[in-house]
């Protein structure tokens, strides 16, 4: 007891030295910027219970661990939005301070950031013709889990995005402790009137530390480049029709778990179709195909031959909003453009009454694989989710991730399934979050680098948060419409990195990213 006195009056303590820490920050950065800058801080406070905190199956954990726990979560973050004649920027800072029941020992305090700059207004002072030019940019700091099928920032988890990056690439493994940078650059062009040039750069890199759970998988840390042109026409009111080229390179090391490395490098070619049916209903279509280029190496066996595998996406968006609208900038939040990272807090959230998004997607593409075995690896994506305005005050969320993959050298398959259901309730000023999650990761494979050639778990996750942003009046920082203009909620504790289309199989517009696997 006294020992759970102690750490309740620890973490009190905490809340209150960020709260005034954050009041102290608003008071500070108001008189010191234009009329032009927006500054928000929030804070959040979360409990979660979690089934299985070291995501492992339970046979391989040591016999004194304790898998089920409560977490609790102290969230400051900042948020920042500027803009004058020439560019416009959204950043935003989030700090981390966690800490578990029964295993004190994982506690840690983490660090997610991220940011868009809107050059479009510079670059129409060197051509009108650039009618987009931007850069985002993420870091993450967190000895966390995957967020395998995130869907976006938030402080709830989420199955059931449709981004269908390689993060949703499926597979899940044990809490390590991670860096991940990722950074974007993208521009758009208009060669005529009907057809636009688009042309994206992502880096990424990941890498990993020490595990938790006395499991020790093989964790492959990876340094990704991808770059993609694409050319799209309008060729009726509702058609646009298009190709993209894709570059793909990862090189990639193995950061624990014995030693080795490798790198591999795909091209990739589709041909897109998306259709405008209503004002509300719209469909993508992607096919084509993925080439991995050739490795050569002296040392026998380790040589690999030039594969072609094929590649497709198809999308399908009904929404009580028009998406042309959105397309077409008509949302003006301040704040619209910041890359989405679990854990922390997205402005938006609730819905008007009424006002509804479904969105399905499915993925066949190549994928690096980070755990178990490092190199490209076949995955097939499914990504179904829901979100809808109940009452004035009231949203609600249903989300669902399925992914299957399989490699080669050594060879694999895993299925990961997720599911979640969640709502968000003003409370006055202040935003509840109430969120269930099941994931179900099965895993078997040939090969001698993991424990067991069978690796299975599920695990049941619920997370209660209480969030309060410093504005006035400060309900309207979670309004849909006001200043956010989605409110889609990511993973908890994990963190996810900008959607992308893997090695190439999105519509030309689409922006990158990498998974991280642990």
């Amino acid at each position: 007891m006294t020992s759970l006195w102690y750490r309740d009056v620890t973490l009190g303590r905490q809340g209150v030295v960020a709260l005034l820490v954050l009041i102290f920050a608003q008071w500070v950065l108001s008189t010191l910027v234009s009329a032009q800058t927006i500054i928000i801080p929030a804070l959040s406070v979360s409990e979660r219970y979690d089934s299985n905190i070291f995501n492992a199956p339970k046979s391989l954990l040591s016999p004194d661990s304790k898998p089920e726990d409560f977490i609790t979560i102290v969230t400051p973050q900042i948020n920042i939005a500027h803009k004058n004649s020439l560019i416009s920027g959204r950043l935003f800072g989030t700090g981390l301070a966690t800490r578990y029941l029964h295993n004190p020992s994982r506690d840690f305090t983490g660090w997610n950031s991220g940011g868009q700059l809107n050059l479009t207004d510079a670059a129409h002072q060197v051509s009108q013709r650039i009618t987009s030019l931007s850069v985002r940019g993420t870091y993450q700091s967190t000895p966390s889990t995957t967020g395998f099928g995130a869907a976006g920032g938030g402080l709830g988890t989420g199955f059931g995005s449709t981004s269908g990056g390689v993060l949703d690439s499926g597979l899940v493994t044990n809490r390590a402790s991670r860096q991940i940078y990722t950074l974007g650059v993208e521009g758009r062009y208009q060669l005529t009137g009907l057809t636009t040039l688009n042309a994206t750069y992502n880096y990424t890199k990941i890498s990993f530390g020490d595990q938790s759970g006395g499991v020790n998988n093989p964790l492959f840390g990876t340094t990704g480049h991808q770059g993609s042109t694409g050319i799209s026409t309008l060729i009726s009111a509702r058609d646009t029709v298009g190709a993209t080229a894709t570059m793909s390179h990862f090189i990639q090391e193995q950061s624990s778990g014995g030693s080795g490395q490798g790198s591999f490098t795909t091209i990739t070619e589709t041909l897109n179709w998306r259709r405008v049916w209503t004002q509300e209903l719209s469909t993508t279509l992607t096919g084509g195909g993925i080439l991995k280029l050739p490795v050569g190496s002296a040392i026998p066996g380790q040589s690999v031959k030039s594969q072609f595998t094929p590649t497709a996406t198809a999308i399908l968006t009904y929404s009580s909003f028009s998406e042309a609208l959105r397309d077409a900038g008509s949302s003006t939040s301040p704040f619209d453009g910041l890359p989405s990272l679990a854990g922390s807090l997205n402005p938006g959230g609730v819905m008007a009454p009424g006002a509804y998004t479904a969105s399905m997607r499915y993925t066949y593409s190549i994928f690096p694989s980070y755990a178990f075995g490092g190199g490209p690896m076949k995955t097939h994506v499914v990504g179904v989710n829901a979100n809808g305005g109940i009452t004035t005050k009231l949203a609600g969320q249903v989300g669902m991730n399925y992914a299957h993959s399989t490699r080669s050298l050594p060879s694999s398959t895993s299925d990961t399934l997720g599911l979640t259901v969640g709502a968000r309730y003003l409370i006055g000023p202040v935003l509840a979050t109430l969120t269930y999650n099941w994931l179900f990761v099965s895993r078997s494979s040939d090969d001698q680098l993991s424990q067991s050639s069978e690796y299975e778990f599920s695990k049941k996750m619920v997370m209660l948060s209480f969030s309060y942003a410093f504005t006035s009046p400060s309900l309207s920082f979670f309004r849909m419409g006001e200043f956010g203009s989605t409110g889609t909620q990511g993973t908890g504790e994990g963190v996810s990195t900008p959607s992308g289309p893997g090695t190439g199989s999105s519509p030309s517009g689409d922006g990158s990213g990498i998974q991280r696997k642990e």
